[in-house]
């Protein structure tokens, strides 16, 4: 009833494949696709060319049924041959790997962060949107923006950051500005131990945990002291942001430090999303959310870890051969994005 299609959107081609690997993440700008294809299919993909993924279904009532679930831009193509087949691996980012990859100086006065990042996504050619669309520009003014013979984009996500927003790729290579997702959709998504979850793995992990956090930007500095580790280690960063204020300095340690110390829990669960029964139940799919994807806030019930709470979606990765699709899903306390 479903199938998985691969199209080099660059020369009008459907690409035949062997494998897929998707990665979303709310700490990654751009989505990353990994894609093995036969041999027979190199002359069909080249280096910068645009490659989109759709979930093909008959009960998906939009997009010709076909719902798009990535765009990107192919990075490398690497051929690969052993004793058992010749294949074909190619590696793509989201359209905004060129705002990533480039330098230069600019300087934008009295704007929106969404402005801001509207006006810097226009030169690439990319779209950005503000979620939800219906409630119009909710970002502050920056009253000066400025970078000099660099990427603007790690003061566009300090910016960003400061007014507890997210900023991401989306599924068509557009930009998106949200905000932590605060309630839990309607489509039905959950998590819950002995129904649709295979494996569940709890993570506690304090190798990249920090006792100070250190940014300073200007002529400010910001310092945070996390109580959860109980050692001597420093972070100090220099966002080199003449404009920076200390407040915003403060915010933007508190995130870095909330990120680092916060357990996670990663589950692997069937297919890429919703069940059919699941679509079908939804009648209209227009608007309606139908794949796991990073903040989603879901009810979560693991009674072996003790769990049951809402917790919000931080990466997927979607995996797909042509026997099987599965998600990695990693979860957090949506507090880790505030």
């Amino acid at each position: 009833m479903s199938r998985i299609i691969v199209m080099n959107a660059t020369g009008g081609t459907e690409l035949l494949w062997r494998h897929i690997r998707i990665k979303k993440s709310l700490n990654d700008i751009c989505h990353t696709l990994e894609l093995e294809i036969p041999a027979s299919e190199r002359t069909k993909a080249h280096k910068h060319d645009k490659i989109e993924v759709r979930y093909e279904n008959n009960l998906v009532r939009d997009s010709g049924g076909r719902r798009r679930v990535t765009t990107v831009m192919i990075d490398e193509i690497t051929a690969s041959v052993d004793v058992s087949k010749h294949s074909v691996f190619v590696i793509g980012r989201s359209p905004a790997r060129d705002i990533i990859d480039s330098t230069w100086t600019g300087t934008l006065l009295n704007m929106t962060l969404f402005e801001v990042t509207k006006n810097i996504a226009d030169k690439f050619g990319i779209t950005c949107t503000n979620i939800p669309p219906e409630e119009g520009d909710r970002t502050r003014q920056v009253n000066i923006f400025s970078w000099e013979n660099e990427s603007p984009w790690t003061k566009l996500i300090t910016e960003a950051d400061s007014q507890s927003f997210i900023l991401t790729s989306n599924e068509a290579g557009g930009l998106y500005i949200w905000q932590p997702e605060g309630s839990v959709r309607k489509e039905g998504f959950h998590l819950t131990e002995g129904r649709n979850v295979k494996t569940i793995e709890w993570k506690e992990n304090g190798a990249e945990q920090y006792h100070e956090y250190i940014f300073s930007g200007g002529f400010s500095e910001a310092s945070i002291i996390d109580s959860t580790c109980k050692n001597n280690r420093v972070l100090t960063v220099d966002l080199t942001y003449p404009e920076i204020d200390q407040a915003k300095l403060k915010r933007r340690a508190e995130t870095e430090m909330r990120r680092r110390r916060e357990n996670r829990i990663t589950v692997t669960v069937s297919g890429w999303g919703l069940t059919d029964t699941q679509i079908k139940n939804l009648g209209a799919t227009n608007g309606r959310e139908i794949f796991w994807v990073p903040n989603l806030l879901i009810p979560v019930s693991m009674p072996s870890l003790g769990l049951d709470a809402k917790l919000l979606i931080a990466e997927v990765e979607q995996e797909a051969d042509k026997e099987t699709m599965s998600s990695t899903i990693t979860l957090v306390n949506r507090e880790a994005y505030l």
